[in-house]
């Protein structure tokens, strides 16, 4: 009997390292107001909501619009970006081949919104490699909460704990945690230096997935 009926991806650092789009987003926004956001400011705002993000950059930079104004003109500025085409992070196809091979059900739980997750998976390809897709808007807790991950197992039909969740971050190492699966975490650019001891098992990156942990 294998081991997992189910893997279950996170999108934004795992299938595509997709923080340089959102940040080229904020830029493209704030350069009409000859704002620029530094990289060290950013990576501190990372993991916060587009809200509390915006009332930081309004905070920190002395914007004159308000937020909902901001707010409204990320969504697309994030839209044009995730659609650029780009390949998928190193090892990413390879184990969703190697999935599908040994017939795991394949699912994504990222706290993004579904526009946002439907714009990185055509720009990347992978457009229909997940049966089932959880976004932000889908639960009433994001990450670390266990929610997206619980809901991703509900609609794929199998247990938690026969799910493997793959992350990039602290907050959605905790989640799946949270939800009682097995999860590999996966070292990125964006998430250089932060602690991912709490997962299973710590990667590089997806190319040096064990294999054998799904027999």
């Amino acid at each position: 009997m294998p081991r997992f009926d189910a893997i279950i991806f996170d999108m934004d650092g795992v299938l595509a390292d997709s923080e340089p789009r959102y940040y080229a987003a904020v830029n493209t926004i704030l350069a009409e107001e000859g704002v620029l956001v530094p990289e060290r400011d950013y990576a501190e705002i990372i993991g916060l909501s587009v809200e509390a993000a915006w009332e930081e950059y309004i905070r920190r930079y002395g914007l004159r619009r308000p937020l909902a104004e901001y707010v409204r003109l990320y969504d697309p500025a994030v839209l044009a970006e995730l659609r650029k085409p780009a390949e998928p992070n190193t090892g990413v196809r390879e184990l969703i081949s190697a999935a599908h091979d040994r017939g795991l059900r394949l699912g994504l739980a990222s706290s993004s919104l579904g526009a946002w997750v439907d714009a990185l998976l055509e720009g990347i390809g992978l457009g229909d490699a997940f049966e089932i897709i959880v976004s932000g808007e889908m639960v009433e807790r994001h990450k670390p909460a266990p929610d997206c991950y619980l809901l991703a197992a509900e609609r794929l039909g199998v247990g938690p704990k026969r799910c493997l969740a793959i992350e990039d971050s602290p907050s959605g190492i905790r989640s799946a945690n949270a939800a009682e699966m097995f999860v590999v975490a996966v070292r990125t650019l964006s998430t250089t230096g932060l602690d991912l001891s709490l997962a299973d098992v710590v990667l590089d990156d997806l190319a040096h997935f064990d294999l054998s942990l799904l027999d």
